[in-house]
């Protein structure tokens, strides 16, 4: 008879990802960058939150296959950081730089990118990661830094304090997901139960 034992500890992360469909379609580079950077931002929170930090990026962005008529394009590229990190100061300007590198000029018709995001892979632990001989980062200052933006963020709402180099302005972005057609939270919000009336 073989018994197999239970993993008490879950296994650590590998991979992490955020990606988002556009509400409206894109089409400017600034709007890129400022959805790239935003995603760049919730991917540093996501690898502070577990300890983990990534030395490289995958930037994607490309239209939609049902828009019928509509020139398709799709890019993707891999930015690589001089070591691990978690910091979302370096993460910004890898991501941006992933845009730079393939953004080409629109043509006539322009394509209308649908979705972007930031994707990691060979996630490792922050404390156990090798550093840079060239091109080190200041962890100390980073983790300082990071975990006051981060309790700031905890304490009042998520995106309260955000780099000024992600450019996120407070007003709606058309990049931003819709959500008027989402399932309310049930489970998790006591203000969404439904209530019976007699």
């Amino acid at each position: 008879m073989s018994c197999l034992g239970l993993e008490l500890v879950p296994a650590r992360r590998k991979s992490c990802a955020v990606t988002r469909s556009f509400s409206g379609r894109v089409t400017e580079r600034a709007e890129l960058g400022q959805a790239v950077a935003a995603h760049a931002t919730r991917l540093g929170e996501k690898l502070r939150w577990e300890g983990l930090g990534t030395n490289h990026i995958t930037i994607f962005y490309h239209t939609s296959e049902h828009d019928r008529g509509e020139p398709m394009h799709s890019v993707s590229t891999v930015v690589t950081l001089p070591e691990a990190t978690n910091d979302t100061l370096a993460l910004i300007p890898a991501a941006l730089h992933g845009v730079t590198r393939t953004w080409r000029e629109q043509g006539c018709p322009p394509w209308r990118y649908s979705k972007a995001g930031v994707v990691t892979v060979d996630l490792v632990p922050l404390a156990a990661s090798q550093r840079a001989l060239i091109g080190r980062l200041d962890r100390e200052r980073s983790t300082r830094l990071m975990g006051a933006m981060d309790a700031c963020n905890v304490r009042f709402v998520r995106g309260s304090v955000v780099p000024t180099r992600a450019r996120l302005a407070q007003q709606r972005r058309t990049w931003t997901t819709k959500f008027e057609m989402r399932t309310q939270c049930y489970m998790t919000q006591v203000d969404e139960l439904p209530v019976a009336q007699a």
